[in-house]
């Protein structure tokens, strides 16, 4: 685990995930038993999720088990699974100090006789070398376990997908065969792989698809960023749209908007000033990005290191920088690479499993938003520069900064409704995935902002005598508004083959049904952002 947990004081937000997870729980109680699945880029704060909530979780009739999986021997695993479960059983009754596996197994033995032989099973298998055997039975553990105190387990698994690495022959399979007949244990499973947790849970794991909530853990949305960053910041005054710009740059990823956050207000403190103007943030990007010493440099590097295949590193670090490079669609990276079609599928398609990488309709993107700035503006631009030895290219970067923070303050500048027309105007023909349904973005011919009758402005845009109407709002969207929209567009008086409206700041229940019924598309803030980045724009953010 790179970055430890944020738990207790340092938790934020996250109270509907946390809410549900404490509803599943008191489920378990009463006999129902639903398994969760989180998933989601690295440093989003999965771990920190299931971490805070056990530790806060009102309900005291259950036993943890939670392991951080990582690719060890099995023995390892083993040794790790069965130490957590004993502590935090015997924790119930007792007062435990002492986390030696030895010492608890030994404590054990009185304590729970059944488990205990249950565990001296496993180990006996081990030492055979019969790691499947062992493997099912301990997993079999919180059943025996449950018989013997009458408290159910809840096992979760942190980066669920590594187990494969542990030496077992088919780890999920084994897995399935246990939970299917195993009631009495919930499981909170984890992954940084979205791709992988998903095939996982489909085919490998295909009677207990079912079985699986699947949730989606995402970076904050830009109102959570902002709290998140007036938090940090309390006491501070923040230059211009630079809390935007902080927003914008980390997608909402509570690592590094933390990191930042707290990087630009010690910069602050040893001027003794209260500001963070520009150069703050600018210095402050230097040393955690660019900086070999970073601590989001180092984080980079290392998660290009540990996903990249050793034997095609260098072409698929290629396909990275391309799409960063905003060169993303497929027939782009092959000319890029001058490798054939091929070569190239098959490289993405590592890529893709690795969790690096997404694909939507014929864009290729890279989910983390950091790493994209870094591989174009760090790695690549270190490539880029000639000139060696002695000469200092931390001012080179530095300007790329203030060139990318001036960017954005230009587009900033603008209102949300100028910036979608800029966007419909780079359409061209490309098939996407926008609300789950895949649509073709057409080359428009003319795009244009106009006005309602009602003075409201809107995006009229039209090709091959075909017409879209797009409404882009700055407030929440309510049923009233979707009633007037359907007025103003019938008033315009020409065949509107698609009303598209675009509720930045989000749209109710109530209103999202009728807008639905009255075949409306809605592109919500975060459907516009992804067609932005799609095209090397830059995000929109509104607080």
């Amino acid at each position: 685990m790179f970055s430890e947990p944020m738990v207790g004081e340092k938790f934020f937000g996250r109270e509907e995930m946390l809410e549900l997870l404490n509803k599943r729980v008191m489920a378990l109680k009463d006999g129902y038993r639903q398994n969760i699945a989180l998933t989601g880029q690295s440093l989003t704060g999965k771990s920190s999720i299931i971490l805070h909530f056990l530790r806060m979780v009102k309900e005291d009739g259950f036993i943890p088990i939670y392991i951080e999986v990582i690719r060890e021997p099995f023995r390892s695993f083993s040794n790790k699974f069965i130490a957590t479960m004993l502590y935090n059983s015997l924790s119930k009754t007792e007062e435990v100090t002492d986390i030696d596996l030895e010492n608890l197994l030994n404590r054990s033995q009185k304590a729970f006789p059944k488990t205990h032989l249950a565990i001296k099973g496993i180990n006996s298998s081990i030492e055979k070398g019969d790691f499947e055997d062992a493997y099912s039975n301990l997993l079999g553990l919180t059943t025996v376990l449950k018989n013997e105190t009458g408290l159910s387990c809840i096992v979760i698994f942190d980066e669920f997908d590594n187990l494969e690495h542990l030496g077992v022959k088919n780890p999920f399979l084994s897995f399935g065969k246990v939970i299917m007949v195993q009631k009495d244990t919930m499981y909170i499973v984890s992954s940084s792989r979205d791709a992988a947790i998903k095939k996982i849970l489909s085919e490998k794991l295909s009677l207990l698809f079912g079985n699986f909530e699947v949730l989606k853990i995402s970076n904050f949305d830009p109102d959570t960023a902002g709290e998140f960053i007036n938090m940090k910041l309390a006491g501070f005054d923040i230059e211009g749209p630079l809390e935007e710009f902080l927003i914008a740059f980390t997608d909402g990823n509570p690592f590094y908007l933390n990191a930042l956050a707290s990087k630009a207000k010690g910069m602050a403190m040893e001027r003794m000033s209260s500001y963070i103007d520009i150069d703050t943030i600018t210095h402050s990007i230097v040393e955690l990005v660019y900086s070999a010493n970073g601590i989001i440099h180092q984080y980079l590097m290392n998660f290009i290191l540990d996903h990249l295949d050793t034997k095609h590193r260098d072409t698929q670090i290629s396909i990275l920088t391309a799409i960063a490079d905003c060169l993303n669609k497929q027939s782009d990276i092959a000319r890029v690479l001058k490798s054939k079609r091929g070569e190239v599928i098959k490289r993405m398609a590592y890529l893709m499993e690795s969790g690096m990488i997404s694909k939507n309709g014929v864009f290729y993107v890279i989910d983390d938003a950091m790493l994209s700035f870094w591989l174009k503006f760090v790695y690549k631009r270190r490539k880029e520069i000639l000139v060696d030895g002695t000469f200092d290219k931390t001012g080179l970067f530095e300007e790329d900064i203030k060139s990318y923070i001036a960017n954005f303050s230009s587009e900033f500048k603008k209102t949300a409704i100028e910036r979608i027309a800029e966007l419909f105007n780079r359409f061209s023909n490309e098939l996407v995935q926008v609300e789950s349904k895949h649509i073709r973005l057409p080359h428009f011919t003319k795009v244009e902002i106009r006005q309602f009758q009602d003075s409201r402005p809107f995006i009229a845009a039209s090709f091959r005598g075909s017409f879209w109407c797009v409404t882009p709002y700055e407030h929440p969207v309510s049923e009233n508004d979707i009633i007037n929209c359907i007025k103003n567009t019938k008033a315009i008086g020409v065949k509107i083959s698609n009303r598209v409206i675009a509720p930045l700041k989000g749209i109710d229940e109530n209103a999202k049904l009728l807008a639905k019924e009255l075949r409306f598309s809605i592109w919500d803030r975060a459907a516009i952002n992804e067609l932005l980045g799609f095209y090397g724009k830059q995000r929109i953010v509104l607080l």
